[in-house]
C-alpha cells in the first residue's frame, strides 16, 4: 500500500483494487470539509442477538464516526482521493480505546465512480476478539481493512437519505462491484449531497481532477 497517514492507532492507505475494472474516477478533488460531511452522514445500526436490529432510538441508528475521528480522518481521506490512481481504493483503519471492551476497530474503504462515492464500512467499533460464526480468533484488520470481523453485528446507512443510492439500483452497472456484505456498502450521490447541504453562497461541487 501507499501510506497517506499512519501512526500506532490509525492509518489511511491507498491500495490496489483488483475489482476496479475499467478504473475509478481518480484522482478526485474533495475538500476536507466535504469529506467531513460524508463521514458525518454515515450511521450504524447494531444488531442485538436477541432483539434484532434497532438498539438505538430512531431509524438512523448512531453516527459511525465520532467528531474527533471525523476531524482526524477527513484531511487524509481527501488527500488520498487526490493522489489515487484509477486502480486504487482508499482504505482506513481507526482504533479506539474503550474502558470496558478494550481496543475497538473501525475500518473500511472508499472509491469514486463519476460523482458516486462508494463507501465500505467493514468494521464499526468492533473488538478484534469478536466471535461470530465465521470468525473464532482475534483478527488484525489493519492489513485487511475491508474484511469484517463480525459482519452480522451491524448494518449501515446514510443521511440525508435522498442522496443514498439503493444498492439494488446499481447491480450490474459499470463501477458496481458487489461487496462481501452489501449491508456494509453505501453509494452516495456527491453532487446531490453538496447541493442539499450547502447554501448557494458556499456551494463548491467536487470534481474529477484533470489528467496529466
Amino acid at each position: 500500500p501507499i501510506v497517506i497517514y499512519e501512526d500506532r492507532s490509525d492509518s489511511v492507505w491507498l491500495k490496489f483494487d483488483p475489482e476496479a475494472a475499467t478504473g475509478h474516477s481518480h484522482p478526485y478533488a474533495l475538500s476536507s470539509v466535504q469529506m467531513a460531511t460524508v463521514l458525518r452522514g454515515v450511521w450504524v445500526k447494531h444488531r442485538d442477538v436477541v432483539g434484532g436490529f434497532g438498539l438505538f432510538a430512531g431509524e438512523e441508528g448512531a453516527p459511525a464516526f465520532s467528531n474527533s475521528e471525523v476531524v482526524r480522518l477527513s484531511p487524509y481521506l481527501a488527500e488520498a482521493l487526490k493522489k489515487a490512481s484509477p486502480k486504487d481504493m482508499v482504505t482506513f483503519y481507526v482504533t479506539t480505546a474503550d474502558p470496558s471492551r478494550g481496543k475497538l476497530i473501525t475500518s473500511g474503504g472508499l472509491f469514486i465512480r463519476e460523482h458516486r462515492l462508494f463507501f465500505i464500512l467493514a468494521n464499526a467499533y468492533t473488538s478484534p476478539s469478536s466471535v461470530q460464526y465465521e470468525n473464532t480468533y482475534e483478527f488484525e484488520a489493519r492489513d485487511e481493512p475491508l474484511i469484517p470481523i463480525a459482519r452480522h453485528k451491524f448494518t449501515i446507512g446514510f443521511s440525508p437519505q435522498q442522496v443514498w443510492i439503493p444498492n439494488v439500483t446499481l447491480r450490474g452497472t459499470e463501477g458496481y462491484e458487489k461487496y462481501l456484505d452489501e449491508s456494509k456498502l453505501l453509494a452516495i450521490d456527491l453532487k446531490r449531497l453538496f447541493e442539499e447541504t450547502q447554501t448557494p453562497s458556499t456551494k463548491v461541487l467536487p470534481s474529477p481532477m484533470p489528467g496529466p
